[in-house]
């Protein structure tokens, strides 16, 4: 069995400077020493993986516990460093992931004598055509599933001949299956019919969309969330911004979060539903199920850390929200809801569930 690939470093270079990044610079400015060492723990995370750093509720609670430093502070510290674009703004809200142009600069220099350097096509900031010029080999760019998109090679290894591209050798021996048996199109793709790609864009175009039933527990959910949004928007002049609301999305939406986040708790689904269109700064930046799915772990964190709060008295400024919780809007009864988690279990079962939600974590 060949030996896997090694993606991540034994090292990563620290410029004595690095404190003078102005990017760093509020960050250490507010959080001191504190936020200093929280900053290279999280390099020292990205590098030991690679050029990335899955930043999702799992390793948020994990990387808390291994420093030994409470999760608020270092939500507030990495968040800061996001919006001074240490790292990724877009990477993060598209992927959950912590990185940066720099980053993968860095990671590429330090594995550029590696005989292939491997990057996934969706996390890519640097340009793999300038940067191949740097390795002694090749950059292999992959999908979702691991199979190669596209190889860069160091065009001095290329036109030395030292380095054969995947290509080349499909090429070569297309050419000579061509000349055996002229009846074949040397140009014809092998085709399967059985197996079609997995979770391939161009392909899902033509599959149907789920339609969800207005009676169903995600439409019902689609139909409380929109109602709470609606009501938070009109009050604060934020209406032209929900009017395009496609319920049969929203329920969808909902549906992954339960089914494929695991989110299976109800009542605190409706708690953080009814909390976001309060908050002062989630209540104008979450106006859609799919932003409300994409946030929940952090929304979650941040609604308790407020309870807290409110608890040990340390604030004492009135809170007036704008929409007041309510039950006038359909909500989804309990018995509707475990016979709906019931159902997607079947369904992920019959299905193969374990391995396929395996893939998706």
């Amino acid at each position: 069995m060949a030996r896997p690939l090694k993606e991540s470093l034994d090292y990563f270079p620290l410029d004595i400077d690095f404190d003078q990044d102005d990017k760093l610079v509020v960050v250490i400015g507010k959080y001191g020493m504190n936020g200093l060492g929280i900053v290279v723990k999280i390099m020292m995370e990205i590098y030991r993986n690679g050029y990335f750093y899955l930043w999702g509720e799992r390793e948020q609670y994990v990387f808390s516990n291994r420093v030994n430093v409470d999760i608020n502070t270092i939500s507030e510290v990495i968040n800061e460093c996001i919006k001074w674009d240490f790292f990724n703004k877009k990477m993060y809200e598209d992927h959950n992931i912590l990185t940066s142009k720099g980053f993968q600069k860095r990671f590429i220099e330090a594995a550029k004598r590696r005989k292939q350097i491997t990057m996934h096509e969706n996390y890519i900031l640097i340009d793999p055509s300038e940067e191949c010029k740097n390795v002694s080999h090749s950059i292999t760019v992959v999908n979702d599933d691991g199979k190669v998109v596209n190889v860069y090679i160091n065009p001095t290894k290329c036109n030395s001949g030292e380095t054969e591209t995947p290509q080349s050798k499909v090429k070569e021996s297309k050419g000579k299956e061509s000349k055996g048996n002229k009846d074949i199109p040397p140009d014809s793709p092998p085709a399967n019919p059985d197996q079609p790609p997995h979770d391939d864009p161009s392909k899902s175009k033509g599959r149907k969309k789920r339609e969800y039933a207005e009676d169903s527990a995600y439409y019902r959910m689609a139909i409380y969330f929109k109602d709470k949004v609606e009501i938070m928007a009109e009050a604060e002049g934020l209406k032209h911004l929900t009017a395009n609301t496609n319920l049969q999305t929203w329920a969808d939406d909902f549906r992954k979060l339960v089914e494929i986040d695991k989110q299976t708790d109800k009542k605190l689904i409706q708690k953080v539903m009814d909390w976001v269109v309060t908050h002062d700064f989630w209540k104008s930046n979450v106006l859609s199920a799919e932003k409300f799915r994409k946030q929940f772990p952090r929304l979650v964190i941040e609604m308790k850390n407020g309870v807290r709060e409110k608890k040990s008295g340390s604030s004492n400024k009135p809170h007036n929200p704008v929409v007041e919780p309510s039950t006038s809007a359909p909500e989804v009864s309990e018995e509707e809801f475990q016979k709906m988690l019931q159902e997607a279990q079947n369904m992920q079962e019959s299905k193969g569930g374990r391995s396929h939600a395996k893939a998706l974590a």
